[in-house]
């Protein structure tokens, strides 16, 4: 009887603790995950758009990289689809881009996001590929509803190791005047593979650039000293 009773109170013990501890840790866990993938809204469309292009990038050299797209891949994955997500909610909330596109915009994020989640190599690529051609129509209803500003020159900042903007729009067909302001420190080099150029910034100082005429398209440029911050585009239109 004294064993039983022993048996039963070691049980009671093992029991009540349990639960509380697993509870403790899958709470914990939610919310080390939620924080992790938050991502901030826009403040303003072209934010949105630059988030929804710079995003895009990330995803498509998680999937052209070498190797099986796998649980590790699928996971950066997921975690870029809640930035697509974000720029997608911004779109829908502002209310200029064409509602319908913004619908099949946010169906394929959707799908990207359970797929990836969910460790869906097959269906991550089959979402991944309907999304490219709706965002090139999301892309062509803002140049459309926006006409391109010529300026004599465009501005780009080098703060805290990063581009500012990250992107800008330029005539195509014409030669382009740029003023790279680093305001940083440290030097920084402007370079592009896609414009063939390459210029040393000492810190605090402007430099003048010309690129171009440029074909219609998107040109990437980057800060070769600060390569995993300093990325930018300029799109020629």
């Amino acid at each position: 009887m004294q064993k039983t009773t022993f048996a039963l109170a070691a049980a009671l013990l093992t029991f009540g603790t349990a639960a509380p501890l697993s509870v403790s840790y899958a709470e914990e866990e939610q919310v080390e995950r939620v924080e992790h993938y938050h991502f901030e809204q826009p403040k303003d469309k072209d934010a949105a758009f630059t988030m929804l292009s710079t995003t895009m990038d990330d995803i498509t050299k998680t999937m052209t990289s070498e190797g099986d797209l796998g649980e590790a891949k699928l996971e950066e994955i997921h975690k870029d689809s809640y930035a697509l997500e974000a720029a997608t909610d911004f779109l829908r909330s502002e209310g200029s881009t064409d509602a319908a596109l913004v619908d099949s915009l946010d169906e394929a994020v959707q799908a990207l996001h359970y797929a990836s989640e969910n460790v869906e190599a097959e269906q991550t690529k089959e979402w991944f590929g309907k999304l490219g051609p709706i965002l090139e129509q999301v892309y062509a209803s803002k140049q459309a509803s926006a006409p391109l500003e010529k300026k004599d020159f465009y501005e780009i900042a080098i703060k805290d190791h990063a581009f500012s903007p990250a992107e800008i729009r330029v005539p195509a067909g014409e030669k382009v005047k740029l003023k790279v302001h680093n305001q940083d420190a440290t030097p920084e080099e402007f370079e592009s593979h896609d414009l063939n150029r390459e210029k040393v910034i000492a810190g605090g100082q402007i430099a003048t650039i010309f690129v171009g005429p440029l074909e219609p398209g998107k040109y990437h440029y980057f800060g070769e000293f600060n390569m995993d911050s300093a990325q930018g585009y300029i799109i020629a239109e």
